[in-house]
């Protein structure tokens, strides 16, 4: 297994969840941030040897409180961009491992067997995302009307983590900045620059707290993974 180091996404402002702040930072169950279940993950893994923080600059003091709390070596901020690309790439600046793995800390249910699947296939394609297969019907819409239908068997969800190569992950930023190219996923960068992306499918639950569904449905789950 190679070492790797760590960007954990923790800029967004989380509006969808209509709490009013950074999602990231609601209490699951009243307790514990939901950030903090991703960082503790990456803390503990053995191969881990840095996590870059991605914060928003208004919430930087309650963060550096945490990290003044945590005491560990392991960690290190930056601040996000206006959007989640121009967050990850802040972070890559201060990524000096060969591999580097990308997650999104609003997705706090992190499987060891996932992150090492995860590595290991990155190291023989130099890209590779976690994925889940698509089981409902899905289909194309135009003006809220059916327009084509696809067949759930060649799609798949992309999730996080994501793992890649650092230096081909770095030029498929400095390329996509050049060409004014944008994307929702680091995996979409890597592909559309020229670079193959391998798919790492789970069946172990993946769920980003996205609206207030999802954060207590997560609160449910956490609760009872943790008893």
């Amino acid at each position: 297994m190679v070492d790797y180091e760590c960007i954990l996404l923790a800029a967004g402002e989380g509006q969808r969840a209509a709490l009013g702040y950074n999602k990231v930072l609601y209490k699951i169950n009243g307790n514990k941030e939901l950030f903090s279940y991703s960082l503790d993950y990456f803390l503990k893994d053995e191969y881990c040897k840095k996590i870059i923080m991605v914060i928003n600059e208004k919430d930087k003091l309650y963060f550096l409180n945490v990290f003044k709390t945590l005491k560990s070596n392991k960690i290190d901020y930056t601040i996000g961009g206006d959007t989640r690309g121009a967050s990850v790439y802040n972070g890559l600046k201060k990524i000096k491992s060969e591999y580097c793995i990308i997650h999104d800390s609003a997705r706090p249910l992190i499987y060891k067997e996932d992150v090492y699947n995860l590595l290991n296939n990155a190291e023989e394609t130099g890209g590779a995302t976690l994925a889940t297969k698509v089981y409902n019907t899905t289909c194309h819409i135009v003006d809220g009307y059916v327009d084509e239908y696809f067949s759930r068997h060649s799609l798949a969800s992309l999730i996080t983590p994501q793992c890649f190569r650092t230096s081909m992950l770095n030029k498929a930023y400095e390329d996509a900045n050049a060409k004014g190219l944008s994307f929702t996923d680091d995996s979409g960068i890597f592909k559309a620059c020229g670079n193959s992306v391998k798919l790492v499918f789970t069946d172990n639950i993946s769920i980003k707290a996205t609206t207030s569904y999802d954060i207590k449905l997560l609160e449910g789950l956490l609760y009872v993974s943790h008893r």
